[in-house]
């Protein structure tokens, strides 16, 4: 395998290099979103409500809740370089630790803390407005389909968009025909996703930072081939990222399912997203829409609910104009950015991610731009998920295989065949980033990289392995960090301006859920038809 399979990354980066000047980065955007747990003085999951100081969940862009009400989100806006990302998310950071009450703390790692069965992770709240509604449904059926605890895992989203000015010169390296029925950009989107699902086993690996859970996260009669550190501690004594392994955010297997989508065009893509959102599910159909005293429990009873909620570590995304559906502008105005979703929060770093993480995953993003993408079919989608859950639970074990294109290959070898073929990239990238960070920070990165395939030790996995017997539970060493964590965002310096403007925000967002209250007319079942009513032309049911 070594010096052929990504010959044409190099080749192109080295054209690359020679075809663009320093301002061709200057319109790439990088954003961020943090999910992270509140937790309260003795370890355990919150039980408060939102914050009050943090405005609403609903109507916050930037500070938000994921499933649960107490699951923060952190969202950057989209930014001009990975350092401002990072920036801006530290300062999101420094804003709500000062707001939380009663000595809660951020739970600075990616499996949860200790939890009290499935009803001690409160469904979030979003208000009396429909949209709110919608929202905590929605959360509510992900519940009753998956249960509670798997929406109690936090982890990181890396966002990003090429420059417009791209496109063009993508399609010259690669010899592309001019796309007959979607634009370059979203042909070339669709492109990097299938590259990124294939390495997709690199990113936890690498960065996996979850090896190890708290005993309570498993229920009483869970069968777990996890090895035991005491009454208290699970881990994988060579997994990287249980939260991407088999006991992490997946469908429930024993539950008959078809949620298949074809990758091998942007249009079949589209075709069986909106198959899963508009089929009905016999087993969620017989569930009902509504629980026994009356209440909604699940937005429809299609095999997804909606599309967001199909769980892929890569998600193709499009901004939608109010009231229609995600899928429907994405099939409407093509691909605008990427989602990666297999970054873990990282325990040793007070914001989750450090700088060099960061410019490590722009780097995979142009390999999955230069690198050749043929059609990715159903049985290679079977082979990347074998190969992350493979990576997730024995990542570090000496000598281990994957499954490639060509053949069974160890995953030092093929990790090092990517990663040498950035070797111009990473010059590039010095040469042509904006960042504020001193030095040579892309090249420093790759070299971090290739040293932890030589040495698994150096990676975050092995540490969090290691730090094991210090602490005595995955539940003490989370805990020391976070507490850590905290005191040192707090003495850190504040960006004045930052705050100023999340502060704003507040206040604008409590005054926006209010309006959006008032403005609420008519039932939330005629709201949900009508927002459904959209799919009419793509509805069938399952037989």
């Amino acid at each position: 395998m070594r010096n052929t399979v990504y010959s044409e990354v190099s080749q192109r980066a080295k054209a690359l290099v020679s075809e663009t000047d320093t301002e061709f980065f200057s319109q790439r955007q990088v954003g961020l979103e943090k999910e992270t747990l509140r937790i309260d003085a003795s370890g355990k999951i919150a039980q408060s409500d939102h914050p009050a100081a943090l405005g609403s969940a609903l109507c916050n862009s930037q500070v938000t809740t994921d499933f649960s009400e107490s699951l923060l989100e952190m969202v950057t806006p989209p930014c001009a370089s990975i350092g401002d990302a990072l920036d801006h998310l530290t300062g999101i950071h420094q804003f709500i630790l000062p707001r939380l009450e009663n000595d809660e703390l951020l739970w600075n790692t990616s499996m949860p803390c200790i939890i009290d069965g499935d009803d001690s992770i409160r469904i979030g709240h979003y208000g009396h407005s429909h949209n709110g509604i919608m929202k905590h449904v929605y959360r509510k059926g992900l519940g009753l389909r998956y249960g509670r605890r798997m929406q109690a895992i936090a982890g990181i989203h890396f966002n990003y968009s090429m420059p417009k000015s791209s496109w063009p010169l993508w399609q010259q390296l690669h010899s592309m025909p001019e796309p007959a029925s979607v634009s370059l950009a979203t042909t070339g989107y669709f492109h990097m996703t299938r590259n990124l699902m294939r390495i997709g086993w690199l990113v936890p690996y690498l960065f996996g930072a979850s090896p190890a859970i708290c005993q309570t996260f498993l229920p009483s009669c869970a069968d777990s081939d996890l090895a035991t550190l005491n009454q208290h501690t699970r881990y994988a004594p060579f997994g990287t990222s249980l939260r991407m392994g088999e006991i992490g955010y997946r469908y429930k297997e024993d539950t008959p399912i078809d949620l298949s989508v074809r990758h091998d065009t942007f249009e079949h893509y589209l075709e069986d997203i909106l198959a899963h959102v508009s089929t009905v599910h016999p087993a969620y159909e017989q569930a009902g829409l509504l629980d026994a005293k009356g209440h909604h429990q699940q937005l429809s009873a299609s095999r997804l609910q909606i599309e967001n909620e199909y769980y892929s570590s890569v998600r193709p995304k499009q901004i939608p104009p109010k009231g229609e559906m995600p899928i429907l502008a994405l099939k409407r105005s093509g691909i605008r950015y990427l989602e990666l979703r297999s970054v873990d929060v990282n325990l040793y770093d007070s914001a989750g991610m450090h700088i060099e993480q960061l410019a490590m995953l722009e780097m995979l993003m142009l390999f999955a731009w230069l690198a050749d993408s043929p059609p990715l079919h159903c049985d290679e989608m079977d082979v990347n998920k074998r190969n992350v859950q493979k990576v997730a639970h024995h990542g570090r074990e000496p000598g281990l295989t994957l499954k490639h294109q060509t053949g069974n290959v160890t995953l030092v070898d093929w990790g090092k065949q990517i990663l040498e073929s950035l070797v111009p990239i990473a010059e590039w990238m010095d040469t042509v980033n904006n960042s504020h960070v001193e030095g040579k920070l892309y090249q420093r990165s790759l070299q971090q990289q290739l040293a932890k395939l030589d040495d698994p030790t150096l990676t975050p996995s092995a540490r969090v392995v290691d730090e094991l017997d210090e602490h005595g539970s995955f539940f003490a060493m989370s805990m020391a960090h976070s507490i850590s964590h905290k005191a040192s965002l707090l003495q850190q310096p504040v960006n004045q301006a930052l705050q100023a403007s999340l502060s704003e925000m507040v206040e604008q967002s409590v005054q926006s859920q209010l309006e959006l209250e008032k403005g609420t007319v008519g039932s939330f079942e005629a709201f949900l038809a009508d927002y459904y009513s959209q799919l009419q032309p793509f509805h069938k049911s399952e037989i």
